[in-house]
């Protein structure tokens, strides 16, 4: 996880914009406010890559976000109308509270991001397959220059294995990378239909 940063509004939009700016489009970011010494609220449900902020609206109180379990020293004390964010990286659950104030506790949750794809989207990819990844791994996916893509001959590697080479390619074969024009969440998927059979079914 990325350190707690104390920001006035005006800087953590624009901290905000900037992720948004490097690619990080689909990240969130999660609110929760300081108030009548409390976490408002106390328990959020987040995303791997999302970013929170602790807000201060007390009247004249200071707060601290201070993650102890994790072995840190306390975060930088806030005053009203400032705000300490966070970005989180890895799954997990994370037990806070505030330093000056240790009656004050919240708890972050965060889950690795479900990969989906609309229904349009879903069309668009099992044309794609079939036409560019036919044109080498054969119309019906058993084989060509690639190797067969049948379910029977990919059983062995699982849906990581596979978004792995569609994203990164696979280096010293004819197999490009795919990253520049497909996500993780389209790779998700056109890995799930072929080790299923789907879009073979379908051909």
């Amino acid at each position: 996880m990325r350190s707690v940063k104390k920001t006035g509004k005006g800087l953590a939009i624009v901290l905000f914009a900037n992720l948004l700016l490097a690619g990080v489009s689909s990240a969130e970011l999660v609110e929760v406010k300081t108030h009548q010494m409390r976490f408002i609220p106390e328990v959020v449900t987040v995303n791997i890559g999302d970013t929170v902020r602790w807000l201060n609206v007390e009247k004249r109180q200071y707060h601290s976000v201070w993650f102890e379990g994790l072995g840190e020293p306390e975060g930088e004390y806030f005053w009203p109308e400032e705000s300490v964010e966070r970005l989180f990286d890895r799954a997990g659950v994370f037990d806070y509270r505030c330093g000056p104030h240790p009656q004050m506790r919240g708890k972050v949750i965060v889950k690795k991001a479900e990969l989906k794809v609309s229904e349009e989207r879903a069309l668009e990819l099992d044309y794609l397959v079939k036409q560019d990844c036919g044109s080498c791994h054969g119309m019906l996916f058993k084989g060509g220059l690639g190797p067969a893509l049948l379910p029977e001959n990919i059983k062995a590697y699982s849906v990581e294995d596979l978004m792995a080479v569609i994203l990164h390619g696979r280096p010293g074969t004819p197999m490009p990378p795919w990253k520049a024009i497909l996500s993780e969440a389209d790779a998700n998927w056109i890995a799930k239909a072929l080790k299923s059979g789907e879009m073979i079914d379908a051909n």
